[in-house]
């Protein structure tokens, strides 16, 4: 008996059905009967009696899937310019996310899916965006003209370093002093 090639197939996909008629015309029965989908395996055809014919095998391949990985995405700043997700996975896997783009000001749990006729299975990659924190600083009590004025604190009571503009005090005239928090902190001015 002839059989044409049964193609490769990815692990838990519909496993393809054994013909019980051979290419040449010659009927029988498989052992195992039916097709794994999770593993390969060789298929034995027994011809049915009274038939001129010898048994023959089939191997059966069934291709692992596998699991797409990324590179992980660090923790960023809410409000900073969100990472775009890849396309491509680290390990050759082409697909598309869900949802598509990154949100800038709130964590979530991204999906990827493989693309169609790749043996991949889909996997979640998790984003967190740190929520920006408003320093905070303790009351400048009002002070005499001409008296010492008071030094600015480099870092907030609720521990944000940074700068001051302008940087010193006036002994002379009442003004509004903005912070800029220091790089890579996730806090206003």
């Amino acid at each position: 008996p002839a059989f044409a090639a049964v193609p490769a197939f990815c692990s838990g996909s519909t496993a393809p059905t054994l013909p019980t008629t051979s290419t040449n015309g010659i009927t029988g029965t498989w052992s195992p009967a039916v097709v794994s989908n999770t593993t390969s395996g060789t298929y034995t055809f027994t011809p049915a009696v009274g038939q001129c014919a010898t048994t023959t095998t089939l191997d059966i391949t069934v291709t692992p899937n596998v699991t797409p990985t990324f590179a992980a995405i660090p923790d960023f700043c809410s409000g900073s310019p969100a990472p775009t997700l890849p396309g491509t996975s680290t390990n050759g896997i082409t697909g598309t996310w869900s949802p598509t783009t990154i949100s800038n000001t709130s964590s979530a749990t991204y999906t990827f899916t493989p693309g169609a006729g790749q043996c991949a299975t889909t996997m979640t990659l998790d984003v967190t965006v740190t929520p920006n924190v408003t320093p905070t600083f303790n009351a400048i009590p009002a002070f005499c003209s001409g008296s010492t004025a008071p030094t600015l604190p480099i870092t907030s009571t609720n521990g944000i370093t940074g700068t001051w503009s302008p940087a010193l005090v006036s002994n002379t005239t009442s003004g509004t002093y903005t912070f800029t928090p220091a790089i890579g902190q996730c806090a206003t001015t």
